[in-house]
């Protein structure tokens, strides 16, 4: 069986597991998929029940669905994706390599204790850079940038630890090959990280007057590496596993 380093011995506490980077992109991903599913679902919604001049709930998704951040983010749908999953591959390196070791609890529990910092992030930070003001209070709608927020970052949490402890689970023995695994998995996520970006520029700027005439080209092959990036992390974590005298 794995030697388990346990987060809820005092001892043991700060110390990360041997194979935390492989497990934090796998799980990165898969928790920024379901947050982006799940947030592409949410504006769909907000599109259909929102009314400008319906009642206060009517219009509260009305400014959900009509702002300046909703408006950038569909002049540049490429490049909100591509940003999106690094910025949430960026959390799942964050939670493999402190949080999840100092946390207690099923491994969904830790990722939503975790995520609970981030939410505050956006809604404090992020929101009032992104001009939605604090809590979103420019946007106009009321509660719902707080509470949508809180929802996206649970499902995040929740998935990102989830997985983060199943691909701990399935992991090898600690032995020597689990160590040699774990560094070349490592070293597969920094080859793949700049391969993929150099793949996803050249990509995107290719096609970038097929994906969308009307955004810039550039821009483009910007979300094209970033997307490429966060990819190329994923895959070469896992091709690095089998490769480990690489």
């Amino acid at each position: 069986m794995t030697q388990r380093v346990s987060s809820d011995s005092g001892a043991d506490r700060g110390v990360r597991q041997e194979d935390w980077l492989r497990d934090s992109a796998l799980s990165g991903f898969v928790a920024t998929f379901a947050m982006t599913v799940v947030l592409a679902a949410g504006y769909g919604l907000a599109r259909v029940i929102g009314d400008e001049q319906g009642n206060q709930l009517e219009r509260w998704f009305w400014g959900l669905s009509h702002n300046m951040i909703t408006e950038r983010t569909t002049d540049a749908l490429v490049v909100g994706i591509g940003i999106n999953l690094v910025t949430g591959l960026i959390w799942a390196v964050i939670y493999g390599a402190y949080a999840e070791p100092m946390l207690n609890g099923s491994g969904w529990r830790k990722g939503i204790t975790f995520s609970l910092v981030a939410w505050l992030l956006s809604i404090i930070v992020f929101l009032p850079i992104a001009g939605g003001g604090l809590f979103g209070s420019e946007l106009n709608a009321g509660p719902l940038p707080v509470l949508g927020n809180l929802i996206l970052h649970l499902i995040f949490g929740a998935v990102l630890g989830g997985v983060y402890g199943i691909a701990f689970e399935i992991g090898l023995d600690d032995t020597e090959a689990e160590r040699a695994n774990a560094a070349a998995a490592e070293r597969g996520a920094a080859l793949g990280g700049a391969a993929g970006v150099l793949v996803g520029l050249l990509l995107g700027w290719a096609l970038a007057p097929q994906i969308d005439a009307e955004s810039s080209r550039g821009a483009i092959s910007l979300a094209g590496a970033l997307i490429g990036a966060a990819s190329g992390v994923t895959a070469g974590s896992f091709l690095g596993m089998g490769r480990p005298n690489a």
